[in-house]
């Protein structure tokens, strides 16, 4: 499980890497914000497109595979990503680090395999707790690597990011063990329930339409993905421009605020998801979040622009969106039958990915062209959506209900 959780590490630390010096990088290549929030966005649809497809591959061929070759992709993408001297070979580096990000779906299956229904939560809270810790490491790596001497360089954040790619091909090669069910030469042990019942689907044998349209709630509960990525997406892709625009701050000290806003991500999922999950559950912790990340977007927009603002308002944006990630993922699962977990969270991990392609380029517009803290709009009418979701869930939530 510590390895499993490294892979999500990986992931974050190297897609925070460039957020802290994208203002400063993307204008010396001739760029704008436009062009720096499409950096984050091109990662994304690639995650987007790849997500599902390594989903379904670790159903197939096993977890343990299918992360050593995401990790292997991601050694080379950070290489190319280091050594890249125009905006063009940034865009194809990170497209290329998108198309290996979709491993997430992979380490969510894996975790899924090795918990049962009650644990489920409180599992995704730990992958929320890495993911939130990588944030932290990852524009903190960055804007110290990648500023020195008054000047910006992605060379030293990039390499780092490759020699910790490789390092997790390596523990997940020789350390990691199998969960998969279809995978495990052991699986005769777990009962009589995991010896391969005919009548359950195949591994990796459910389509995309299987999945999304089943029902309608289910589609909903698919939808939710997207919009919880799109405010999320926004809220950090939007920070360093906003804290270049506001305070004239440089590329080390909003690495410094966004590994605060890391810090407190890794927090809440490590601290309170599991026990938000056990009192409220999943579908009233997410209502409950978007209360706080509302209350965090009033702050920043109509709140004196000060440093302190920021360093309170951002983790309440943040803090409240990330209990998402993890309630939307734990709903999935608990609704997916175990043989099809890799399919059905790599969806859900494309389409986070979708949402996070739509939310930079909007907050890049938005933010070239009007007020800076009006992408937060934005970012609060998608707590307000998934707020609502969240009550008409609670509203239906009975056994007989749940599909």
């Amino acid at each position: 499980m510590p390895v499993i959780l490294f892979a999500v590490f990986i992931d974050l630390v190297g897609f925070g890497l460039i957020v802290p010096i994208l203002p400063f990088l993307t204008m010396a290549y001739g760029g704008d914000a436009l062009s720096g929030t499409a950096l984050i966005s091109i990662y994304s649809l690639m995650t987007f497109l790849s997500g599902p497809f390594w989903g379904r591959l670790s159903d197939k061929i096993g977890r343990r595979p299918a992360l050593a070759l995401t990790f292997a992709g991601g050694t080379l993408s950070y290489l190319t990503l280091a050594f890249s001297d125009s905006l063009a070979m940034l865009f194809f580096a990170r497209a290329m680090s998108g198309a290996m990000a979709g491993n997430i779906g992979v380490v969510m299956a894996a975790m899924a395999d090795m918990t049962d229904a009650e644990n489920r939560g409180r599992a995704m809270g730990w992958i929320g707790g890495v993911f939130g810790l990588g944030f932290a490491v990852g524009p903190g790596l960055g804007g110290w690597l990648g500023t020195g001497d008054g000047t910006v360089s992605i060379l030293l954040p990039g390499l780092v990011a490759a020699g910790l790619a490789f390092t997790a091909m390596l523990l997940t090669f020789f350390f990691v063990p199998e969960t998969s069910p279809g995978h495990v030469a052991s699986a005769a042990s777990r009962g009589q329930e995991d010896t391969g019942d005919s009548s359950e689907p195949a591994p990796g044998s459910l389509s995309r339409r299987d999945l999304l349209f089943k029902s309608p709630w289910r589609f909903l509960l698919f939808l939710m993905f997207v919009v919880t990525a799109i405010g999320q997406s926004i809220s950090f892709s939007i920070t360093p421009f906003w804290a270049e625009s506001t305070f004239g701050w440089t590329g080390s000290q909003v690495g410094v605020l966004l590994m605060a806003i890391g810090l407190c991500v890794a927090a809440v999922q490590t601290l309170a998801v599991g026990p938000l999950f056990r009192h409220l559950g999943e579908v009233r912790t997410i209502s409950l979040g978007s209360i706080v990340s509302i209350a965090g977007c009033g702050l920043i927009m109509f709140g004196p622009s000060t440093p302190l603002v920021a360093i309170l308002g951002f983790p309440l944006v943040m803090g409240g969106l990330t209990v998402a990630f993890p309630a939307l993922n734990s709903l999935v699962s608990l609704r997916t039958d175990r043989h099809n977990q890799g399919v059905a969270l790599g969806m859900s991990q494309g389409l986070s990915a979708l949402g996070r392609i739509v939310g930079p380029l909007s907050a890049g517009a938005v933010f070239s062209t009007s007020a800076p803290g009006l992408p937060f709009v934005i970012v609060a009418a998608t707590a307000v959506i998934a707020g609502g979701w969240a009550f008409a869930e609670w509203r239906r939530d009975t056994p007989e209900n749940r599909s």
